[in-house]
């Protein structure tokens, strides 16, 4: 699916520089829903996970903590008093350098090679694009825009970026998160995705972890949302109760739910 990350990834670029160019001063101070993060933060995010994919000499800030979130709170204190036209700028920089490198991770030279992510797990590089992909389109849609976030816009390109998305989070669980979901998982969970796309995982427990399987064949407890919900409630954006129709053992199911934490 990284094919599809690559051309969600593009497409939600394109997205973000279109609607940042109309920002005026109080859009570009205005408070994101990503908790102390201003809108001038988010956008000079979203352009460091770029300059990190393009630039393989980039000197991260300091972090000890070892930890990519804490990471990323380094990197925007760091561009927090740039002019906003300047973080303007540098997403589009490396938003086309970024782009140009996740193109060329696809090949087949370099697409299997692993490349280890901090407390995230490690990956091949050619999943580089499906991380891109979540990572704008859950900042866009939870953080930035409207009704959660503080700007109105009309649409952005969900469906080249939703299942690229979900690879992500499918893939990132069982090293996100894999340690207390398989503490919860006494028999195994489906997970089914409606909406923006149609998909159905099951979560069970494997050699040394949790296992997740994209298949039809599921168990008696099952865990139905749409697929924009979860990029919220498996983010910790929300909480799951509101937006999951369970089947099967109520308790089993919340235990493995509560448990889901996707960075």
């Amino acid at each position: 699916m990284s094919d599809a990350g690559l051309a969600g990834a593009r497409a939600l670029a394109e997205n973000t520089v279109k609607i940042a160019e109309q920002f005026g001063t109080a859009e570009w101070e205005a408070d994101s829903a990503c908790n102390g993060w201003r809108v001038h933060d988010l956008i000079g995010h979203m352009a460091f996970f770029f300059n990190f994919i393009a630039d393989p000499n980039l000197v991260f800030p300091q972090n000890p903590s070892g930890k990519s979130e804490r990471l990323n709170d380094a990197a925007v204190r760091e561009r927090a008093e740039l002019p906003h036209e300047q973080i303007l700028n540098y997403y589009r920089e490396q938003s086309e350098a970024g782009l140009a490198t996740l193109a060329a991770l696809q090949g087949e030279e370099l697409r299997d090679n692993p490349i280890e992510m901090l407390d995230l797990g490690t990956y091949r590089l050619h999943q580089l694009s499906d991380a891109v992909s979540f990572d704008h389109l859950v900042h866009l849609t939870s953080d930035l825009l409207a009704p959660f976030g503080p700007i109105t816009y009309s649409e952005i390109d969900l469906a080249a970026a939703i299942d690229p998305a979900i690879d992500w989070m499918v893939s990132g669980l069982p090293q996100m998160c894999g340690e207390s979901v398989a503490v919860a998982l006494t028999s195994p969970v489906a997970l089914r995705l409606n909406g923006a796309t149609e998909r159905t995982f099951v979560l069970a427990r494997g050699d040394g972890g949790v296992t997740v399987t994209e298949t039809d064949d599921v168990p008696e407890n099952v865990a139905t949302t749409q697929a924009t919900e979860f990029l919220r409630w498996g983010t910790t954006r929300s909480a799951w109760r509101s937006a999951v129709e369970v089947s099967g053992d109520r308790t089993t199911v919340a235990a493995v739910l509560d448990a889901i934490d996707i960075v």
